[in-house]
Protein backbone atom coordinates (compact mmCIF):
# COMPACT_ATOMS: atom_id res chain seq x y z
CA UNK A 1 0.00 0.00 0.00
CA UNK A 2 2.72 2.46 0.71
CA UNK A 3 4.32 1.89 -2.89
CA UNK A 4 1.19 2.54 -4.38
CA UNK A 5 0.32 5.85 -1.73
CA UNK A 6 3.94 7.10 -3.03
CA UNK A 7 3.56 6.59 -6.69
CA UNK A 8 0.09 7.94 -6.38
CA UNK A 9 1.15 11.70 -7.70
CA UNK A 10 3.18 10.05 -10.86
CA UNK A 11 -0.01 8.04 -12.14
CA UNK A 12 -2.35 11.09 -11.46
CA UNK A 13 0.07 13.41 -13.62
CA UNK A 14 2.62 11.81 -15.63
CA UNK A 15 2.68 11.79 -19.52
CA UNK A 16 3.82 8.73 -21.64
CA UNK A 17 7.87 8.19 -21.89
CA UNK A 18 8.61 7.57 -24.97
CA UNK A 19 10.05 4.02 -24.44
CA UNK A 20 5.61 3.46 -22.80
CA UNK A 21 4.61 4.50 -26.16
CA UNK A 22 7.30 2.55 -28.28
CA UNK A 23 6.15 -0.98 -26.25
CA UNK A 24 2.32 -0.47 -26.38
CA UNK A 25 2.84 0.52 -30.35
CA UNK A 26 4.44 -3.23 -31.05
CA UNK A 27 1.98 -4.52 -28.64
CA UNK A 28 -0.70 -2.72 -31.01
CA UNK A 29 1.11 -4.09 -34.24
CA UNK A 30 1.26 -7.74 -32.93
CA UNK A 31 -2.33 -7.98 -32.39
CA UNK A 32 -2.92 -6.49 -35.26
CA UNK A 33 -1.66 -9.63 -36.87
CA UNK A 34 2.14 -8.44 -37.24
CA UNK A 35 4.99 -11.11 -36.59
CA UNK A 36 7.70 -10.48 -34.41
CA UNK A 37 10.91 -9.62 -36.00
CA UNK A 38 9.62 -10.94 -39.33
CA UNK A 39 6.64 -7.68 -40.11
CA UNK A 40 8.05 -5.55 -37.79
CA UNK A 41 11.65 -4.49 -37.38
CA UNK A 42 12.52 -4.32 -33.87
CA UNK A 43 15.00 -5.20 -31.06
CA UNK A 44 12.67 -5.92 -28.40
CA UNK A 45 13.18 -9.49 -26.51
CA UNK A 46 10.01 -11.54 -27.70
CA UNK A 47 8.37 -12.47 -24.35
CA UNK A 48 8.85 -8.35 -23.42
CA UNK A 49 6.66 -8.12 -26.64
CA UNK A 50 4.33 -10.61 -26.07
CA UNK A 51 3.49 -9.24 -22.23
CA UNK A 52 3.04 -6.19 -23.95
CA UNK A 53 1.03 -7.70 -26.50
CA UNK A 54 -1.40 -8.93 -24.00
CA UNK A 55 -1.77 -5.64 -21.85
CA UNK A 56 -2.31 -3.86 -25.11
CA UNK A 57 -5.46 -6.61 -25.87
CA UNK A 58 -6.71 -6.45 -22.86
CA UNK A 59 -6.37 -2.71 -21.96
CA UNK A 60 -5.38 -1.08 -25.46
CA UNK A 61 -2.43 1.86 -24.99
CA UNK A 62 -3.41 2.35 -21.28
CA UNK A 63 0.03 3.72 -19.62
CA UNK A 64 -1.68 3.66 -16.15
CA UNK A 65 -2.00 -0.13 -16.81
CA UNK A 66 1.97 0.02 -16.99
CA UNK A 67 2.24 1.55 -14.06
CA UNK A 68 -0.29 -0.11 -12.07
CA UNK A 69 1.43 -4.10 -12.87
CA UNK A 70 4.25 -2.00 -12.06
CA UNK A 71 3.25 -1.73 -8.41
CA UNK A 72 2.27 -5.50 -8.36
CA UNK A 73 5.34 -6.43 -9.41
CA UNK A 74 7.45 -4.81 -7.40
CA UNK A 75 5.40 -5.21 -4.50
CA UNK A 76 6.25 -9.37 -5.56
CA UNK A 77 9.75 -8.21 -5.65
CA UNK A 78 10.33 -6.28 -2.20
CA UNK A 79 8.61 -9.67 -0.61
CA UNK A 80 10.84 -12.19 -2.37
CA UNK A 81 14.01 -10.25 -1.38
CA UNK A 82 13.37 -10.15 2.18
CA UNK A 83 12.03 -13.45 2.45
CA UNK A 84 14.96 -14.81 0.39
CA UNK A 85 17.49 -12.52 2.40
CA UNK A 86 16.10 -14.24 5.68
CA UNK A 87 15.96 -17.76 5.05
CA UNK A 88 18.96 -17.98 3.69
CA UNK A 89 19.89 -15.44 7.05
CA UNK A 90 22.24 -13.29 4.96
CA UNK A 91 22.10 -10.54 8.32
CA UNK A 92 23.02 -11.27 11.52
CA UNK A 93 19.27 -9.69 12.34
CA UNK A 94 16.02 -10.80 10.99
CA UNK A 95 13.93 -7.56 10.21
CA UNK A 96 11.50 -5.92 7.16
CA UNK A 97 14.47 -3.96 6.56
CA UNK A 98 15.32 -5.68 3.35
CA UNK A 99 12.00 -5.02 1.99
CA UNK A 100 11.74 -1.51 3.11
CA UNK A 101 15.38 -0.16 1.26
CA UNK A 102 14.62 -2.83 -1.79
CA UNK A 103 11.68 -0.91 -2.15
CA UNK A 104 12.85 2.68 -1.67
CA UNK A 105 15.51 2.13 -4.37
CA UNK A 106 12.72 1.49 -6.65
CA UNK A 107 11.79 5.06 -5.98
CA UNK A 108 15.66 6.35 -7.46
CA UNK A 109 14.27 7.68 -10.60
CA UNK A 110 10.49 7.99 -11.95
CA UNK A 111 10.92 5.66 -14.81
CA UNK A 112 11.35 2.88 -12.32
CA UNK A 113 7.84 2.87 -11.68
CA UNK A 114 6.66 1.56 -15.65
CA UNK A 115 6.83 -2.53 -16.22
CA UNK A 116 9.98 -2.15 -18.41
CA UNK A 117 11.00 -5.40 -19.53
CA UNK A 118 14.38 -4.61 -17.36
CA UNK A 119 11.98 -5.26 -14.54
CA UNK A 120 10.48 -7.81 -15.80
CA UNK A 121 14.00 -9.90 -16.51
CA UNK A 122 14.93 -9.09 -12.60
CA UNK A 123 11.75 -11.21 -11.40
CA UNK A 124 13.60 -14.40 -12.97
CA UNK A 125 17.01 -13.43 -11.56
CA UNK A 126 15.91 -13.00 -8.04
CA UNK A 127 14.67 -16.41 -8.14
CA UNK A 128 18.02 -17.67 -10.13
CA UNK A 129 19.50 -15.47 -7.19
CA UNK A 130 17.72 -17.57 -4.43
CA UNK A 131 19.05 -20.81 -5.99
CA UNK A 132 22.43 -19.43 -5.84
CA UNK A 133 22.00 -19.27 -2.22
CA UNK A 134 20.69 -22.72 -2.05
CA UNK A 135 23.72 -24.31 -3.61
CA UNK A 136 25.80 -22.65 -1.53
CA UNK A 137 24.34 -24.32 1.52
CA UNK A 138 23.88 -27.91 -0.30
CA UNK A 139 20.30 -28.01 -0.46
CA UNK A 140 19.80 -28.18 -4.86
CA UNK A 141 18.53 -30.98 -5.86
CA UNK A 142 18.80 -31.59 -10.08
CA UNK A 143 15.15 -30.53 -10.35
CA UNK A 144 16.28 -26.80 -9.06
CA UNK A 145 18.93 -27.06 -11.00
CA UNK A 146 17.17 -27.47 -14.08
CA UNK A 147 14.36 -24.78 -13.14
CA UNK A 148 17.64 -22.28 -12.32
CA UNK A 149 18.90 -22.45 -15.68
CA UNK A 150 15.09 -21.79 -16.80
CA UNK A 151 15.11 -18.84 -15.17
CA UNK A 152 17.60 -17.54 -16.52
CA UNK A 153 16.21 -18.50 -19.94
CA UNK A 154 13.44 -16.55 -19.20
CA UNK A 155 14.92 -13.58 -18.01
CA UNK A 156 16.96 -13.32 -20.95
CA UNK A 157 14.00 -13.42 -23.01
CA UNK A 158 12.59 -10.42 -21.30
CA UNK A 159 15.76 -8.43 -21.31
CA UNK A 160 18.67 -9.81 -23.38
CA UNK A 161 21.58 -7.40 -21.41
CA UNK A 162 20.33 -10.19 -18.48
CA UNK A 163 23.06 -12.79 -19.96
CA UNK A 164 25.63 -11.08 -18.00
CA UNK A 165 23.79 -12.60 -15.17
CA UNK A 166 24.31 -16.12 -16.50
CA UNK A 167 27.67 -15.40 -16.42
CA UNK A 168 27.55 -14.60 -12.55
CA UNK A 169 25.59 -17.33 -11.86
CA UNK A 170 28.47 -19.80 -13.36
CA UNK A 171 31.14 -17.78 -11.90
CA UNK A 172 29.21 -17.75 -8.34
CA UNK A 173 28.39 -21.81 -8.44
CA UNK A 174 32.29 -22.36 -9.66
CA UNK A 175 33.87 -20.20 -7.16
CA UNK A 176 31.72 -20.76 -4.35
CA UNK A 177 30.41 -23.82 -4.66
CA UNK A 178 31.24 -27.65 -5.97
CA UNK A 179 28.82 -28.13 -8.23
CA UNK A 180 29.60 -31.53 -10.58
CA UNK A 181 29.97 -31.08 -14.80
CA UNK A 182 26.75 -32.87 -14.60
CA UNK A 183 24.89 -29.70 -12.79
CA UNK A 184 26.81 -27.61 -14.97
CA UNK A 185 25.22 -29.21 -17.52
CA UNK A 186 21.78 -29.51 -16.87
CA UNK A 187 21.76 -25.76 -16.04
CA UNK A 188 23.03 -24.96 -19.51
CA UNK A 189 20.53 -27.18 -20.85
CA UNK A 190 17.59 -25.54 -18.82
CA UNK A 191 19.10 -21.87 -19.92
CA UNK A 192 18.77 -22.94 -23.69
CA UNK A 193 15.53 -24.69 -23.37
CA UNK A 194 13.17 -21.30 -23.53
CA UNK A 195 15.35 -19.65 -25.85
CA UNK A 196 15.30 -23.38 -28.30
CA UNK A 197 11.44 -22.60 -27.85
CA UNK A 198 11.30 -19.35 -29.59
CA UNK A 199 13.57 -19.98 -32.25
CA UNK A 200 11.80 -23.01 -33.27
CA UNK A 201 8.66 -20.49 -33.20
CA UNK A 202 10.09 -18.05 -35.36
CA UNK A 203 11.69 -20.84 -37.40
CA UNK A 204 8.00 -21.84 -38.16
CA UNK A 205 6.97 -18.48 -38.85
CA UNK A 206 9.93 -17.85 -41.59
CA UNK A 207 11.83 -15.05 -39.27
CA UNK A 208 14.81 -17.07 -37.44
CA UNK A 209 17.20 -15.55 -39.34
CA UNK A 210 14.92 -12.17 -38.73
CA UNK A 211 15.11 -13.05 -35.09
CA UNK A 212 18.82 -13.61 -34.59
CA UNK A 213 20.35 -10.60 -36.17
CA UNK A 214 17.65 -8.80 -35.07
CA UNK A 215 17.15 -9.37 -31.19
CA UNK A 216 20.37 -11.10 -30.92
CA UNK A 217 22.99 -9.45 -32.70
CA UNK A 218 21.84 -6.14 -33.23
CA UNK A 219 21.53 -6.08 -29.33
CA UNK A 220 25.20 -7.26 -28.34
CA UNK A 221 27.36 -6.05 -30.84
CA UNK A 222 25.82 -2.62 -32.37
CA UNK A 223 26.80 0.41 -30.47
CA UNK A 224 24.42 1.72 -27.73
CA UNK A 225 22.20 5.06 -28.84
CA UNK A 226 22.12 6.68 -25.55
CA UNK A 227 18.16 8.35 -24.85
CA UNK A 228 19.76 10.63 -22.16
CA UNK A 229 23.09 11.72 -21.47
CA UNK A 230 26.05 10.52 -19.13
CA UNK A 231 25.37 13.52 -16.80
CA UNK A 232 21.92 13.13 -15.94
CA UNK A 233 22.60 9.01 -15.70
CA UNK A 234 24.98 10.35 -12.91
CA UNK A 235 22.76 12.99 -11.28
CA UNK A 236 20.30 9.73 -10.41
CA UNK A 237 22.63 7.31 -9.15
CA UNK A 238 24.87 10.22 -7.13
CA UNK A 239 23.40 9.60 -3.85
CA UNK A 240 22.43 5.67 -4.12
CA UNK A 241 26.18 5.09 -5.58
CA UNK A 242 27.56 7.37 -2.37
CA UNK A 243 25.96 4.91 0.12
CA UNK A 244 26.86 2.10 -2.16
CA UNK A 245 30.48 2.29 -1.88
CA UNK A 246 30.43 3.37 1.44
CA UNK A 247 28.64 0.12 2.62
CA UNK A 248 30.34 -1.95 0.43
CA UNK A 249 33.44 -0.88 1.88
CA UNK A 250 32.40 -1.05 5.77
CA UNK A 251 30.48 -4.87 4.49
CA UNK A 252 33.80 -5.88 3.35
CA UNK A 253 35.88 -4.26 5.88
CA UNK A 254 34.11 -6.06 9.14
CA UNK A 255 34.83 -9.50 10.67
CA UNK A 256 31.61 -10.61 12.53
CA UNK A 257 29.81 -12.60 9.67
CA UNK A 258 30.17 -16.79 9.27
CA UNK A 259 31.77 -17.96 6.04
CA UNK A 260 28.10 -18.45 4.76
CA UNK A 261 27.50 -15.07 4.96
CA UNK A 262 31.11 -13.89 3.06
CA UNK A 263 29.95 -16.30 0.51
CA UNK A 264 26.54 -14.55 0.40
CA UNK A 265 28.24 -11.01 -0.24
CA UNK A 266 30.52 -12.55 -2.91
CA UNK A 267 27.74 -13.84 -4.80
CA UNK A 268 26.20 -10.27 -4.56
CA UNK A 269 29.30 -8.44 -5.46
CA UNK A 270 29.76 -10.52 -8.47
CA UNK A 271 25.77 -9.28 -9.11
CA UNK A 272 26.91 -5.93 -9.21
CA UNK A 273 29.46 -6.48 -11.82
CA UNK A 274 26.71 -8.64 -14.05
CA UNK A 275 24.46 -5.73 -13.28
CA UNK A 276 26.97 -3.12 -14.71
CA UNK A 277 27.71 -5.43 -17.70
CA UNK A 278 24.10 -5.53 -18.14
CA UNK A 279 23.77 -2.03 -18.37
CA UNK A 280 26.69 -1.18 -20.50
CA UNK A 281 25.64 -3.17 -23.28
CA UNK A 282 22.09 -2.10 -23.01
CA UNK A 283 20.96 -0.19 -26.06
CA UNK A 284 19.12 2.81 -24.92
CA UNK A 285 20.82 3.21 -22.08
CA UNK A 286 17.99 4.03 -20.01
CA UNK A 287 17.37 5.14 -16.48
CA UNK A 288 14.90 2.03 -16.09
CA UNK A 289 17.83 -0.08 -17.23
CA UNK A 290 19.48 0.42 -13.92
CA UNK A 291 17.07 -1.16 -12.31
CA UNK A 292 19.22 -4.07 -12.10
CA UNK A 293 21.63 -2.80 -9.60
CA UNK A 294 18.58 -3.02 -7.35
CA UNK A 295 19.41 -6.09 -5.71
CA UNK A 296 22.88 -5.77 -4.60
CA UNK A 297 22.65 -2.23 -4.00
CA UNK A 298 19.96 -2.80 -1.27
CA UNK A 299 22.00 -6.00 0.02
CA UNK A 300 24.95 -4.05 0.96
CA UNK A 301 22.97 -1.10 1.71
CA UNK A 302 20.90 -2.92 4.86
CA UNK A 303 24.17 -4.17 5.92
CA UNK A 304 25.52 -0.48 6.16
CA UNK A 305 22.48 -0.23 8.68
CA UNK A 306 22.69 -2.93 10.68
CA UNK A 307 26.23 -2.18 11.18
CA UNK A 308 24.97 0.97 13.39
CA UNK A 309 25.73 0.00 16.95
CA UNK A 310 22.89 2.56 17.80
CA UNK A 311 19.56 1.91 16.93
CA UNK A 312 18.30 5.32 16.73
CA UNK A 313 21.25 6.81 14.53
CA UNK A 314 20.14 3.88 12.04
CA UNK A 315 16.76 4.68 11.97
CA UNK A 316 17.95 7.92 11.36
CA UNK A 317 20.12 7.59 8.57
CA UNK A 318 17.43 5.38 6.98
CA UNK A 319 14.62 8.37 7.54
CA UNK A 320 17.26 10.82 5.93
CA UNK A 321 18.07 8.44 3.26
CA UNK A 322 14.58 7.68 2.38
CA UNK A 323 13.62 11.07 2.22
CA UNK A 324 16.43 12.41 0.06
CA UNK A 325 15.62 9.90 -2.45
CA UNK A 326 12.61 10.60 -2.96
CA UNK A 327 12.70 14.14 -3.19
CA UNK A 328 15.21 13.57 -5.44
CA UNK A 329 13.19 11.99 -8.10
CA UNK A 330 9.88 13.66 -7.32
CA UNK A 331 12.05 17.20 -7.95
CA UNK A 332 13.37 16.06 -11.06
CA UNK A 333 9.45 15.15 -12.22
CA UNK A 334 7.76 18.15 -11.39
CA UNK A 335 10.90 19.88 -12.61
CA UNK A 336 10.38 22.64 -9.53
CA UNK A 337 14.22 22.45 -8.42
CA UNK A 338 17.67 23.76 -10.20
CA UNK A 339 18.18 19.43 -10.45
CA UNK A 340 16.71 19.75 -13.40
CA UNK A 341 18.80 22.13 -15.08
CA UNK A 342 21.60 19.72 -14.75
CA UNK A 343 19.73 17.27 -16.83
CA UNK A 344 18.06 16.47 -20.34
CA UNK A 345 14.95 14.62 -18.75
CA UNK A 346 12.32 15.76 -21.01
CA UNK A 347 13.96 13.71 -24.36
CA UNK A 348 12.23 11.30 -21.73
CA UNK A 349 8.75 12.35 -22.27
CA UNK A 350 6.32 11.55 -25.40
CA UNK A 351 5.28 14.85 -26.79
CA UNK A 352 2.98 15.96 -29.49
CA UNK A 353 4.97 16.53 -32.22
CA UNK A 354 4.04 18.50 -35.62
CA UNK A 355 2.90 15.70 -37.32
CA UNK A 356 0.29 14.74 -34.91
CA UNK A 357 -2.72 16.38 -37.16
CA UNK A 358 -0.93 14.63 -40.71
CA UNK A 359 -0.72 11.15 -39.48
CA UNK A 360 -3.54 10.89 -36.96
CA UNK A 361 -5.81 8.03 -37.49
CA UNK A 362 -3.83 7.11 -40.77
CA UNK A 363 -1.68 4.35 -41.87
CA UNK A 364 1.95 5.81 -41.68
CA UNK A 365 5.53 4.47 -43.10
CA UNK A 366 8.19 6.44 -40.87
CA UNK A 367 11.66 6.22 -42.02
CA UNK A 368 14.39 7.59 -39.80
CA UNK A 369 11.74 9.04 -37.21
CA UNK A 370 11.25 8.48 -34.08
CA UNK A 371 8.85 5.71 -33.15
CA UNK A 372 6.87 8.43 -30.92
CA UNK A 373 5.36 9.64 -33.99
CA UNK A 374 3.40 6.41 -34.43
CA UNK A 375 1.23 6.84 -31.16
CA UNK A 376 -1.78 8.74 -32.85
CA UNK A 377 -1.45 7.04 -35.87
CA UNK A 378 -4.05 3.88 -37.16
CA UNK A 379 -1.76 1.27 -37.59
CA UNK A 380 1.95 1.16 -38.55
CA UNK A 381 2.17 1.33 -42.37
CA UNK A 382 5.35 -0.63 -42.40
CA UNK A 383 7.66 -3.35 -41.37
CA UNK A 384 10.49 -0.82 -40.81
CA UNK A 385 9.73 0.39 -37.26
CA UNK A 386 12.31 1.00 -35.40
CA UNK A 387 14.63 3.71 -36.67
CA UNK A 388 18.11 2.71 -36.30
CA UNK A 389 17.99 -0.90 -36.75
CA UNK A 390 15.74 -0.28 -39.87
CA UNK A 391 18.70 1.79 -41.22
CA UNK A 392 21.02 -0.34 -40.54
CA UNK A 393 19.41 -3.32 -42.06
CA UNK A 394 18.65 -0.96 -45.53
CA UNK A 395 21.65 0.67 -45.62
CA UNK A 396 23.42 -2.95 -45.76
CA UNK A 397 21.41 -3.47 -48.82
CA UNK A 398 22.62 -2.87 -52.21
CA UNK A 399 20.30 0.46 -53.90
CA UNK A 400 19.01 -2.39 -56.26
CA UNK A 401 17.50 -4.67 -52.68
CA UNK A 402 16.59 -1.54 -51.08
CA UNK A 403 14.40 -0.78 -53.95
CA UNK A 404 13.11 -4.34 -53.89
CA UNK A 405 12.78 -3.84 -50.12
CA UNK A 406 10.95 -0.58 -49.92
CA UNK A 407 8.64 -1.83 -52.74
CA UNK A 408 7.51 -4.92 -51.14
CA UNK A 409 6.93 -3.58 -48.08
CA UNK A 410 4.77 -0.35 -49.42
CA UNK A 411 2.60 -2.79 -51.68
CA UNK A 412 2.22 -4.86 -48.67
CA UNK A 413 1.23 -2.28 -46.20
CA UNK A 414 0.06 0.45 -48.37
CA UNK A 415 0.70 3.70 -46.25
CA UNK A 416 -1.37 6.50 -46.74
CA UNK A 417 1.66 8.43 -45.66
CA UNK A 418 5.02 8.16 -45.79
CA UNK A 419 7.38 10.44 -43.78
CA UNK A 420 10.80 10.34 -44.82
CA UNK A 421 13.60 11.67 -42.60
CA UNK A 422 16.55 9.72 -43.55
CA UNK A 423 16.35 10.66 -47.98
CA UNK A 424 16.18 6.88 -48.67
CA UNK A 425 12.83 7.16 -50.06
CA UNK A 426 13.41 9.86 -51.26
CA UNK A 427 16.35 9.10 -53.47
CA UNK A 428 15.11 6.21 -55.30
CA UNK A 429 11.16 7.00 -55.59
CA UNK A 430 11.51 8.79 -58.82
CA UNK A 431 11.88 5.32 -60.05
CA UNK A 432 9.56 3.87 -62.75
CA UNK A 433 8.33 1.04 -59.82
CA UNK A 434 7.53 3.71 -57.70
CA UNK A 435 5.61 5.97 -59.74
CA UNK A 436 3.42 3.30 -60.44
CA UNK A 437 2.71 3.24 -56.39
CA UNK A 438 1.19 7.24 -56.82
CA UNK A 439 2.87 9.15 -54.01
CA UNK A 440 3.02 13.01 -54.69
CA UNK A 441 5.68 14.96 -52.39
CA UNK A 442 3.88 17.85 -50.30
CA UNK A 443 7.26 18.70 -48.53
CA UNK A 444 11.14 17.83 -48.12
CA UNK A 445 9.80 14.11 -46.25
CA UNK A 446 6.65 13.83 -46.68
CA UNK A 447 4.91 11.72 -49.06
CA UNK A 448 0.90 11.12 -49.27
CA UNK A 449 -1.03 8.30 -51.57
CA UNK A 450 -2.90 10.21 -53.90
Amino acid sequence: MAVLIFRLPYLIGSEPLVYETDWLLIGEALNSGKILYKDLVTPISPLAAWVYMIIEFIFGKSILALQILSVLLVTYQFSLFNNIMLRNKAYNENSYIPALIYALLMFTFYDFFTLSPALISLTFIMLVLDNIYLRIENKLQDATILKTGIFMGLAVLFYLPSIFFLIATILSFALLTSLVLRRYMLFLYGFIFPIAIAMIYFYWQNGLDAFIFQWIKFNLFDSVNPVIDLQSILLIIAIPSLIFFVALYKTFSAKRFTNYQLRVQQVMFIMFLAAFGSWWISEKQAPYELLVFVPSFSFFIIHLIFQFRNKLRAEIFTLIFSITLIAINYSIFYQNSPLHNFGNFNALKSNQSIYHDLVKDKSVMILGGSTDLYKSVKEIGTEYYDPKLSMKILTEMSEKEQLMALFDDIQNNQPEIILDFTGTFTNIHEKLVFQNLKYRQINKETYVRN
